[in-house]
């Protein structure tokens, strides 16, 4: 009887070993979030088979909300889609409070090109002042006589290395001679140190075009079409008919600077600030070299952009003063030189336009570039281009951030990177509710000579005078 129960008990342990994996699989099945995340079809699949007898419960499927892309992402797809990596991108915007609105590699170093001028173009007004106006002298020597407005002696032309002196500067000198009594010269014509004419430097070839400039009679198609472009200017307009002196036999020599001389006038540039403007516009690279020579080349520019912009040396490497050649600086350091000079111009009772070109609105190298009616007058700044390099560096206006800093320095083809870059400003423009057109009229003229002045200068040689 005893081994009849323990072989029952035996039995009935087995029967439950067995049936055990059966209960088991009969116990409902959790869903857990990430069912969710999948289908319906396959959530289902997953409830017991014995529980779904009859008709189901439509299953809803969850909805997550979608997750905004940011400015940065944005930005990062479209130039991956332009060059498959960031590297040849370096991007930097800034809000007025410091804040970064956008950054990409901008602790690395990039080619400026010719953003390089903004710096120069600090050097210069912070070293000369905005209102420094290169000098021309014209004096003479020997005698003059007015009573028939002839000078018996020689002209003479010196200078102080002024880019912007032209043949135009030579029309104002001209007909102030003639105001002044002067008829014609019977002499020779004398090139003093320091002239610039058009940017050259001989002295036969200044004194060729001071002769044909001064005497009418002279005048070439190339000088008649100049001066009936110019009639529609202001100082320009001033002149009914365009009077000049004479030279004979004008022959153009050095000046030796030993034969004694008086002076007649002082020929004063617009003030440095309106030649900065024309060359930054237009992306002067001979006019730049010139001013920067003035103060030390692209040693002196270094050094201001340590002393005074407060630069790292480690931030930037300056070889010229155009942007000409190898020079290199970090998008971050761009934007901190923006930044000074916004601040160091409104000092000044100035505005950047003063000395950047306004983009859509003013002549130059950014005069066809954010033409889009929301972005015209909102963009001020330097371009910058090279064989294989495209820059942009300046200020963007905004209706929620503000003005906002920037430089964007990139390697690649300018021709597609510039478009890159009117996209890229247009989404930050987005990014902080739409550009904000504060700049809406240009204050460029169309002459470089309309802010200059041709000043007498005849007390200190009256005595030399035969009246």
């Amino acid at each position: 009887m005893r081994h009849l129960v323990w072989k029952t008990l035996a039995l009935w342990s087995t029967c439950c070993l067995l049936t055990l994996p059966l209960v088991a699989q009969q116990r409902p099945r959790v869903i857990t979030n990430s069912d969710l995340q999948r289908s319906p079809t396959a959530v289902r699949n997953q409830i017991p088979s014995n529980r779904r007898s009859g008709p189901l419960e439509p299953v809803e499927e969850a909805q997550l909300p979608p997750v905004p892309l940011t400015l940065p992402d944005m930005v990062t797809a479209r130039l991956l889609s332009y060059s498959r990596s960031i590297q040849p991108h370096g991007i930097y915007f800034e809000a007025l409070d410091g804040t970064p609105v956008l950054s990409l590699n901008e602790g690395q170093m990039y080619n400026p090109a010719s953003v390089t001028k903004v710096m120069t173009s600090m050097a210069a007004l912070e070293t000369l002042g905005v209102n420094y106006r290169y000098l021309t002298r014209v004096s003479y020597t020997g005698t003059i006589d007015w009573s028939t407005g002839t000078l018996t002696g020689d002209l003479v032309f010196s200078g102080e290395y002024d880019p912007s002196f032209s043949t135009e500067s030579l029309f104002l000198i001209g007909e102030k001679l003639h105001e002044m009594g002067l008829r014609r010269v019977q002499g020779n014509l004398r090139i003093g140190s320091g002239m610039l004419l058009n940017l050259r430097s001989h002295p036969t070839v200044i004194g060729s075009e001071i002769i044909s400039a001064l005497d009418r009679t002279r005048w070439t198609p190339r000088m008649e079409a100049l001066w009936n472009a110019l009639r529609g200017i202001k100082v320009f307009s001033q002149m009914p008919t365009y009077q000049g002196i004479m030279i004979s036999p004008g022959n153009v020599i050095a000046d030796d600077h030993t034969t004694p001389r008086y002076p007649l006038l002082e020929y004063r540039s617009s003030p440095l600030l309106r030649i900065l403007k024309s060359i930054n516009a237009y992306s002067h690279n001979e006019m730049i070299h010139i001013v920067g020579a003035r103060i030390g080349g692209a040693a002196g520019v270094r050094q201001y952009l340590i002393e005074k912009v407060k630069l790292s040396p480690q931030e930037f490497y300056l070889q010229t003063t155009s942007g000409l050649g190898h020079n290199a600086i970090t998008p971050r350091a761009t934007v901190k030189l923006i930044r000074y000079a916004v601040n160091w111009l409104a000092k000044q009772n100035l505005s950047l336009g003063e000395l950047l070109p306004i983009a859509g609105i003013d002549n130059g190298t950014l005069q066809r570039r954010f033409t889009n009616p929301e972005l015209v007058g909102s963009v001020i700044g330097k371009t910058g281009t090279l064989a294989s390099t495209s820059t942009l560096a300046g200020i963007l206006y905004t209706q929620k951030r503000g003005l906002l800093f920037f430089a964007i320095l990139e390697r690649g083809s300018p021709h597609s990177l510039r478009p890159l870059q009117e996209e890229i400003i247009s989404m930050v423009a987005a990014d902080s509710g739409g550009a904000l057109p504060l700049a809406l009229g240009s204050e460029m003229s169309p002459s470089l000579c309309e802010d200059a002045e041709v000043v007498e200068r005849m007390a200190a040689r009256t005595a030399h005078l035969v009246r």
